[in-house]
C-alpha cells in the first residue's frame, strides 16, 4: 500500500528505510528522495515508521 501517492512511496519502501537505520520522518523522506507534495501523508508516514521500528526491534530480539 502506498504511504505517499505524490512520491509513489510504499509501506515496503518505508520498512526498507527503517531497516537501513532511518528513525524519523525526515530521515525516511530523505532516504526515499521525497519531494514536497500535498503533505497529507505525513501522519500516515509517522504511523508506518512506528510499526516498522517495532517490527525491526522484534526481529532483532528474536534473532538474539
Amino acid at each position: 500500500m502506498y504511504v505517499c501517492i505524490c512520491n509513489a512511496v510504499s509501506e515496503g519502501d518505508v520498512h526498507d528505510c527503517v531497516s537501513a537505520g532511518a528513525c524519523t520522518t525526515r530521515q525516511v523522506k530523505t532516504a526515499c528522495g521525497w519531494k514536497p507534495g500535498c503533505g497529507s501523508c505525513t501522519a500516515r508516514l509517522s504511523e508506518v515508521i512506528t510499526r516498522a521500528r517495532l517490527a525491526v526491534a522484534t526481529a532483532e530480539t528474536s534473532a538474539a
